[in-house]
């Protein structure tokens, strides 16, 4: 167990730069307090193929330029144990990616529109500290920042002022949304999948 748990965390570290190897680390990361052998051989794997790919990482080039892009999106109930869904995005400045990050959520999602909504509220957090980032570092922008979702009624629901019964349970991350999107920090975009 010993040895699987520092195998994970250290190609955990690695993720930083590969962001090509996140998914099987976090479902790896899974069995951390039971793994088998099976998941060790997996991430044995892993290691193998970080070896047959020492070209690939995280590059950011001079001419690109400095629109910041994000994307959001979540799997409604996929996790067959708890039907809890995962959300997860991505953030460029440019061409150049440099955040991502997926996360189980915290509670059962009724709606796929819920799940992606939680996944876009997710999202405008990072984006907003992203925005605080970049102006501390003196980075100016071309553009304003668009974060895209792949859920029509999820962009819906952060555009229209109207709450219904169905959606009183998402009204915290949808006045957060909301409010970035109002006060124009960010303009949200469907994007089709």
């Amino acid at each position: 167990i010993g040895g699987y748990r520092r195998l994970i965390g250290k190609l955990l570290y690695l993720t930083t730069t590969r962001p090509d190897i996140s998914f099987a680390i976090q479902q790896l990361s899974q069995f951390l307090s039971s793994p088998t052998i099976t998941h060790y051989e997996t991430a044995c794997r892993v290691v193998r193929y970080l070896k047959g790919s020492p070209g690939r990482g995280l590059f950011f080039p001079r001419q690109s330029s400095l629109q910041l892009l994000g994307f959001a999106d979540a799997d409604w109930a996929n996790c067959v144990d708890t039907r809890r869904s995962t959300s997860g995005y991505c953030f460029f400045l440019g061409s150049s990616l440099i955040s991502w990050r997926a996360k189980k959520q915290n509670t059962v999602s009724r709606s796929s529109s819920e799940a992606e909504y939680r996944s876009l509220s997710f999202a405008s957090c990072e984006l907003q500290w992203l925005i605080y980032l970049l102006k501390d570092l003196s980075v100016t922008y071309d553009r304003a920042p668009v974060l895209y979702c792949d859920n029509q009624s999820a962009v819906h629901i952060a555009s229209n002022p109207v709450f219904h019964e169905r959606t009183k349970h998402l009204e915290i991350d949808c006045h957060f949304v909301r409010d970035k999107v109002q006060s124009g920090v960010f303009k949200l975009l469907p994007i089709s999948t």
